[in-house]
Formats: C-alpha cells, structure tokens, sequence
C-alpha cells in the first residue's frame, strides 16, 4: 500500500469516547426540554380551568335569568340540559355530560354551595338553590396542574396550590385569581 490510500489517525472518524460525550449532550439537552414542554402543559391545562370556571359562572347566571327563576342550577348535568325551546343547554356537552367531568386535566364539579336553599322547580322541573359551588381539581397532581380552582355566584375565581379546592367562605390562604 502507498502513502496514499493510507488514512492517517485523525481522519478515521469519531472514537468511542467522543460518541458517548456526543450522545450524553443530547440526552441533556432533550430532558431539559421534556421539563419545558410538561411546564408549558400544566400551565396550559391550568389556564383551561380557568376558562371552564368561567363560562361555569357565566352559564349559571344564564341559567337563573333563563330558566331557573333567579335561582342557580346544582350540577353540571342540569346546566347541560336543554331547557324547552331552546336547541342546546347552557355549557357544552362535554362539560354538561356528568355529574363530574374530566376535561384538560381537571374534574369539573358543580354542587349547591355553602348555606343553600332548596328553591322551585326549575323550566325542567329539577329543584334549584339560592347558590352554587364550582371547582376544578387537577386529574393528576403535578402532572396536569398544579393549583385546584373553585368559584360561587359572586364571580370571582379562587384557587389553592394543590388538589384540595378552596372552601367557602373565600379568603386566606385562598388566593384570587387575577
């Protein structure tokens, strides 16, 4: 063999040891940005909640001018049933579908709230109260959120870290959703 066709020592390519110090930055690198994406999902997940509980109070405030005669329905079955004349209820059919609801993460839940009163029968015949509790729990603490959220006729959204929603009467160490 000639000179030529020989390969010198630093043209043959990658050694082992500079492979796995190759393959160890990438291994880096790709759980950084695993932390990163679960972050941006739990954040996601919690600002879907936000949302829900949202259109959760509006669709009560809907429900007593429309149907409930002032009064607030008890859970999210009753604001997804369709009152007479119209063609759909007052939240989605996926969150009016059960009494709990799994949805972004969160179980939705809407119940009759603190120092409730039973009231007349609704436009559908189902009894409603003088007021409402709604909250969201993360499905899987940490994993799909991180904060539990919960809500009442007055509007206002309230949360805790953790998966226990906070309790009525709204205050300290509850914290107000801005």
């Amino acid at each position: 063999m000639t000179m030529d066709r020989r390969l010198s020592r630093g043209e043959r390519g990658m050694t082992l040891v500079e492979l796995c110090i190759v393959i160890v930055i990438l291994a880096i690198i790709l759980s950084i940005a695993v932390a990163s994406l679960l972050r941006a999902r739990v954040s996601a997940n919690e600002a879907a909640a936000i949302g829900a509980m949202r259109t959760i109070n509006s669709a009560q405030f809907a429900y007593a001018s429309g149907c409930g005669s002032g009064s607030y329905a008890t859970s999210l079955v009753v604001l997804g049933t369709k009152p007479p004349g119209n063609s759909q209820g007052y939240v989605s059919e996926d969150l009016g579908s059960a009494p709990t609801v799994q949805r972004s993460g969160y179980l939705f839940n809407v119940r009759a709230g603190a120092a409730a009163v039973a009231t007349p029968p609704d436009c559908n015949g189902v009894v409603a109260q003088t007021n409402y509790y709604a909250s969201a729990v993360p499905a899987a603490l940490g994993q799909t959120g991180t904060r539990a959220f919960a809500t009442t006729q007055r509007a206002g959204i309230w949360y805790t870290p953790g998966a226990i929603p906070p309790p009525e009467p709204f205050g300290a160490p509850s914290q107000l959703v801005n």
